[in-house]
């Protein structure tokens, strides 16, 4: 590797063609300035400057020379204001771990006022588990993950970011479709489409909590997951309980109603990181989701 005094001092050769300004600019004198530039050239293997008693001037190789350290030069600076930019929070890649059913929180609308607001920073959206994150997130996989809360370990530094209620969907059709808000007690008198607890234990547990609310016994008769549960509800295997942001969908063929009384719950989302980890894109993330209304106007 070429020492880089050698190449300084020969950028300040030609930027000045003339070696007694030169090893001024350098605090030296011009004998030394004279036996460095001629050192560099015998590691080039080539002369890069034409001297003479009047001037001095580049030689092609010393002009292809300078034009090397000018982009070399604009390299550094990028990569420099890259570095701070990304130490700032404001620039380089920001990989998210999403649980399926975060995809319908104000998650879009987190996502869009991010952009806008740091359009430098790279969005790497990777939908999985919240059971398969924690790993994940310890990995370095993820720099952020936004999962259900029995999954969110201390080390990850959980921070709740997300809450709404949970609200019965059914058919058009269905006997309860009528009313705004019902109760439990109401919505157990119906077959109910459950939840897998092998593959939405969150929900799983968060629905067996409302229904041993109420001391009635439930008819589950499928399990399912978002969003399988909606088309299971639309093909008339019953009723299910789910997160109210998923009333933005199929409501051409689906009604969904409140509850209310013994047995409503909120459905929670938490924000989590790599431990130890310093990256201020997770930050202004967390800011703008805690920011960002739940629903629509």
């Amino acid at each position: 590797m070429l020492d880089s005094r050698l190449l300084h001092a020969f950028a300040i050769v030609a930027e000045e063609l003339h070696f007694g300004r030169a090893a001024a600019r350098l605090h030296i004198s011009q004998p030394p300035l004279s036996q460095t530039v001629r050192k560099l050239e015998a590691l080039l293997g080539t002369a890069l400057l034409v001297r003479s008693t009047r001037s001095v001037r580049l030689t092609p190789a010393g002009a292809e020379l300078i034009r090397w350290l000018q982009r070399r030069a604009r390299d550094e600076e990028a990569m420099l204001r890259a570095v701070r930019e990304a130490a700032g929070g404001s620039a380089g890649v920001l990989i998210i771990g999403l649980t399926p059913s975060a995809a319908c929180s104000n998650l879009s609308r987190v996502l869009f006022a991010f952009r806008q607001q740091y359009p430098a920073i790279e969005l790497d959206l990777r939908e999985m588990s919240s059971e398969a994150m924690p790993q994940a997130l310890r990995q370095r996989h993820l720099d952020l993950g936004l999962l259900r809360p029995p999954f969110a370990d201390a080390d990850l530094a959980p921070l709740p970011i997300y809450s709404e209620p949970m609200v019965v969907a059914m058919r058009r059709d269905h006997p309860l479709a009528a009313r705004r808000q019902v109760s439990m007690r109401a919505i157990m008198a119906h077959d109910l489409v459950g939840y897998s607890r092998q593959h939405s234990r969150y929900f799983h547990e968060l629905q067996l909590a409302m229904m041993n609310a109420t001391g009635m016994s439930a008819r589950i008769v499928m399990e399912s997951m978002i969003p399988t549960n909606l088309t299971l509800v639309e093909a008339g295997f019953g009723v299910a309980l789910v997160p109210a942001s998923l009333a933005r969908t199929r409501t051409a063929a689906l009604a969904y109603a409140a509850i209310r009384g013994p047995g409503s719950a909120r459905a929670e989302l938490v924000a989590t990181r790599q431990p130890g980890s310093a990256n201020a894109a997770v930050d202004h993330f967390i800011t703008i989701m805690r920011q960002t209304p739940a629903h629509a106007d």
